[in-house]
């Protein structure tokens, strides 16, 4: 048995002032020592290795995996997506493009296929259309991430040696809507249809402390946005695969610490510790269970 902790934050771009969030996220990123970090409206003005994730943990045990969403012209011209950090061996890496409106900003997910030490682990960060009126295109980009995690799933199996086993899917990173929302319903709850993977809150099953990750504790936050003080930012994990390897025992809000009225970002973010079995663990043993933890409990 062994821990695997997992860290998700939307990053904000490079808003300033950025210089000293960045000394606070890099903090904190050295604090959480997670094993799977992934960041949400990042920056990457030059090609691979130039990211804000990459200056993130620059000297770091780290590979940097980048899913490009579209590109901006401002502040300076870049790619603009997410990116997923990794301690773990990258097997495959793809981005999806979620489908959105020629109106607004186009949105991604990135996939990111991870060898850990006791299976195959999949996982997805993406970040949601945000504007209110588009609660139905995010809908439609949650079930796009479903369908393409249910064929995936399907499929892994067949690309890894017979012994070693697919664990569930993560998704997790900024959804941009409460969890009780209509269009994130579909992650919880199957459809007629069919062909989706559901998944569960890791806070909802074993957090402890203030859950909002887009708080008016945050000055940087709109107080009119009608997301404030809700946590929209998630870390799930999927009912497929392995499940049985793998158990969320804590979850707590993070990036939240200011210092001298600047904080990380406009959001906070969210850690899961999970506990990963190197076989099977008995069915009567409870999924999600524990409280808050502030240290690593072992290493990956």
């Amino acid at each position: 048995m062994f821990s695997l902790r997992i860290a998700t934050l939307n990053l904000w771009g490079n808003h300033a002032p950025w210089t000293e969030r960045r000394r606070l996220i890099s903090a904190e990123i050295q604090r959480l020592s997670a094993d799977v970090l992934a960041f949400q409206e990042v920056l990457r003005p030059q090609g691979p290795g130039t990211s804000q994730a990459d200056d993130l943990v620059s000297g770091q045990p780290f590979r940097v995996c980048f899913g490009r969403a579209c590109n901006i012209e401002k502040p300076f011209v870049s790619e603009f997506g997410n990116a997923l950090l990794t301690r773990f061996p990258v097997r495959e890496q793809r981005t999806l493009v979620l489908p959105t409106p020629p109106s607004a900003e186009t949105r991604s997910a990135l996939y990111v296929v991870l060898s850990v030490n006791v299976g195959i682990l999949p996982v997805v960060t993406t970040h949601l259309s945000w504007e209110p009126e588009l609660a139905e295109v995010r809908a439609a980009q949650v079930r796009h991430i479903q369908q393409f995690l249910h064929l995936e799933m399907s499929r892994l199996p067949s690309r890894v040696p017979p012994h070693i086993p697919v664990l569930p899917p993560i998704l997790l990173g900024d959804l941009n809507a409460p969890w009780e929302s209509p269009e994130l319903v579909c992650l919880q709850t199957p459809t007629d249809a069919g062909g989706e993977v559901l998944f569960r809150d890791t806070f909802d099953l074993c957090g402890s402390g203030p859950k909002e990750t887009f708080s008016s504790e945050n000055p940087y936050c709109k107080a009119r946005d009608p997301a404030i003080d809700q946590r929209i930012d998630y870390i799930l994990v999927g009912q497929a695969g392995a499940l049985q390897r793998l158990r969320p025992v804590s979850s707590f809000v993070c990036f939240r610490t200011g210092e001298g009225g600047v904080f990380p970002s406009d959001h906070f973010g969210v850690c899961t510790e999970f506990e990963c079995a190197d076989s099977p663990v008995l069915p009567s043993q409870p999924f999600g269970s524990g409280g808050e933890t502030d240290t690593k409990s072992g290493a990956a």
